[in-house]
């Protein structure tokens, strides 16, 4: 009786996908259904699973995951083996994707002021906000859409493993089974741990972490797939001692596990069998324990291999899609923008209509939409349309108006900041912007920025600024200036360069004296890094030029280049060359005064011109949720020379730097030591915004 109602259930199965004009090709064994719990890294352990049931080849019929389990399940289902789920663990930067923060010592100089990460954001929309969580998840977002872009499908049925994502509707309290639309949103929402992440919308709801509702989701797993013997693998069964409540982070996992206990125990009792990977002591939020979780999730499979084979054996035949011929583009749409922008943009892509589906170029159109500054992030679906499938791309768009505060503050310099940001959106028009940056400190600045539109490549920016600077260089008198400026730009872009041109007037009162100039300014740049706070490859270039009253041209040349040597080492080097006026202070350059080499910072090096150049290694010694630990080994030269061309100065200096770079704290320990024999002991915390000397 037991087989008959199992086969009458696939009987039920197969009509009712046939009905929705799907074609399915049959297995040849019975297949098993997983029910993938919440749990951190922990969930990991369901790798370990997956692999045993490859190497056995029991078909896994469907998979239902909340939080982690829906990571690793939306992954499965989209065709990756076990094996390869290892191999990405593995190389992914955990730190660096959850934290949104794990940059080197060494960053390109002259970056967008929009670029250092807040401490605090107040976000004005629908009244006055701050941040809904710790994290964004944006790059978590943008990691999952690019591993799940090996499938193109409308519903979760249409994976080669049907799936479904379970997560917990924030303004109801219910339950949100997933099984269409985005894979990436489906996964990001799931994993949405209330206060550590942005809850994420889907559909028009607020979603979170589904682990609130149903940490396992048994219940949902055999609604879906009715017939089929469930088996729940669940990595929060275990509570930790007193003795292994060590930190916050441990704390927070015991929360999670006492909190979602009750669900838990209720689902575990549907369960046709219970796998329990022995990870109770393992860590919620940190990678470096892969191999150890994973293997967890193998021995717990293997000790109950016999019982998952009787169910198989026992189980009705899994059902897979198979696609008849590919999806044929009938629309592009995108969605979250003003609908000026939603028309051009399907304009832009109407000749993608009646071809099919093509992965790369959606890949790459979304990362257009991202280069906006108004976007946060950027994902896609597929929907059924006109007998074929639209592809509809969701902007977040960020609020009309932001507001900032960060800072910076070291012990080898005087340059200390409270940094002070705030952006207001269309102001005149749809995209346009207005952007206030304030650094105040013993070295105050302001500036005020308009920007027509969104897109850079293609905008007008306008700007006024003022600062007062003082600097005490070690080859001459103190100097100091107060400099106030204006200018136009129009950007544009070369090819894959970015550049603009425009023309840009200051005046400068130093010493009791009144200085104006006028000339045209120029910068172009070409930026090939994978990632601006966190690069692991790639190369940026930047020139900047000022010609002021057609007298003696200023510019400045900015050089990064990132290379990964293997997971935890990489190779930075960094350098540049200025021109400047010596003439003139507000117009001379100081090696040193920017970082360049740190031991001068305080005591720079004034000069006509200068060239220098640093070299680091990084090790990484822990990957973790908020940021990754690590050293650098660094070595710099710097030369100054006067306005004959003859080298007036050489320097160097050596040192080891330890970073512990993250969301909520940014610091670094460095240890110097340079030619003039000094050594020098410096700590930093936050990120500084320096200026172009010798530029306005």
């Amino acid at each position: 009786m037991l087989n008959f109602r199992r086969l009458w259930a696939g009987l039920v199965l197969l009509v009712c996908f046939w009905g929705n004009g799907s074609a399915w090709a049959a297995a040849s064994h019975g297949g098993i259904v997983l029910a993938l719990s919440g749990g951190g890294t922990k969930g990991l352990a369901h790798i370990g699973v997956l692999q045993v049931l490859e190497e056995y080849n029991i078909p896994v019929a469907g998979i239902v995951g909340t939080s982690m389990g829906a990571i690793i399940g939306g992954l499965a289902s989209s065709g990756y083996k076990g094996i390869e789920l290892e191999e990405a663990v593995n190389n992914i930067d955990l730190g660096s994707l959850l934290s949104e923060r794990a940059s080197p010592m060494f960053l390109p100089l002259g970056e967008r002021e929009g670029d250092a990460v807040p401490w605090i954001s107040i976000i004005h929309g629908r009244g006055a906000s701050g941040s809904l969580g710790g994290f964004s998840g944006v790059k978590l977002l943008e990691k999952f859409a690019q591993m799940a872009s090996r499938v193109q499908i409308v519903h979760f049925n249409e994976l080669p493993i049907p799936f479904a994502a379970v997560a917990t509707d924030l303004e109801t309290g219910k339950k949100v089974v997933l099984t269409n639309g985005s894979l990436a949103s489906a996964m990001r929402a799931s994993m949405a741990i209330p206060g550590l992440f942005e809850p994420w919308a889907v559909g028009g709801r607020l979603l979170v972490d589904g682990g609130l509702v149903s940490n396992l989701p048994v219940k949902t797993a055999k609604e879906l797939f009715p017939g089929y013997p469930i088996i729940a693998v669940n990595v929060t069964k275990t509570l930790k001692s007193r003795e292994d409540l060590r930190t916050v982070v441990d704390v927070i996992d015991q929360s999670i596990t006492v909190l979602t206990q009750q669900n838990v125990e209720t689902e575990e009792r549907d369960a046709d069998l219970l796998l329990v990977p022995d990870v109770g002591k393992m860590p919620l939020f940190d990678a470096s324990r892969s191999e150890e979780v994973i293997e967890a999730g193998r021995e717990v499979a293997m000790a109950h291999l016999k019982e998952i084979q009787q169910l198989s054996e026992g189980a009705p035949l899994p059902l897979y899609h198979k696609k008849e011929s590919p999806e044929i583009v009938t629309d592009v749409c995108l969605e979250g923008l003003p609908d000026t922008e939603c028309r051009d943009f399907r304009e832009k892509y109407r000749s993608w209509i009646g071809k099919p589906v093509n992965t790369l170029n959606v890949m790459k159109a979304s990362k257009e939409i991202s280069k906006r500054i108004d976007v946060l992030a950027v994902d896609y679906r597929l929907e059924e349309k006109d007998a074929g499938t639209a592809i509809i791309f969701t902007a977040q768009r960020r609020p009309l108006s932001e507001f900032r505060i960060g800072g910076y503050t070291t012990n080898l310099h005087p340059y200390r900041w409270l940094f002070i940001n705030s952006i207001y959106r269309d102001i005149y028009n749809e995209g346009d912007s207005i952007k206030l940056n304030l650094k105040v400190g013993k070295q105050w600045a302001a500036d005020l920025g308009y920007l027509s539109s969104p897109e850079v490549s293609r905008a007008w920016e306008l700007h006024l600024s003022g600062q007062k600077w003082e600097v005490t260089p070690g080859n001459s008198s103190e100097k100091s200036w107060e400099r106030y400026s204006a200018g136009v730009v129009r950007h544009f872009t070369l090819g894959k360069m970015q550049g603009g041109a425009g023309l840009g007037f200051e005046n400068v009162h130093s010493g009791g004296m009144d200085e104006n100039a006028l000339g045209p300014t120029f910068y172009v740049a070409y930026n090939t890094l994978d990632d601006l706070l966190d690069p692991t490859r790639g190369s940026s270039v930047k020139i900047a030029l000022w010609w002021p009253d057609y007298d003696e041209l200023l510019y400045r040349v900015n050089v990064f280049h990132a290379m990964s040597l293997s997971e935890n080492w990489r190779l930075y080097l960094r350098g540049g060359y200025a021109e400047g006026d010596v003439t003139e202070a507000s117009h001379a350059v100081y090696l040193g005064a920017a970082e360049e080499l740190y031991s001068y910072a305080n005591y720079p090096i004034e000069a006509e011109r200068m060239a220098w150049f640093n070299l680091a290694l990084r090790r990484i010694f822990l990957r973790s949720w908020w940021g990754n630990l690590s050293a650098e080994f660094f070595g710099g030269a710097g030369w100054a020379y006067d306005d004959r061309g003859e080298r007036a100065d050489s320097v160097w200096e050596t040192g080891i730097s330890l970073s512990a770079p993250g969301r909520f704290f940014d610091g670094r320990l460095m240890f110097l030591y340079n030619d003039r024999n000094d050594f020098k002991v410096g700590f930093f915390i936050g990120k500084p915004i320096w200026g172009h000397h010798p530029l306005p």
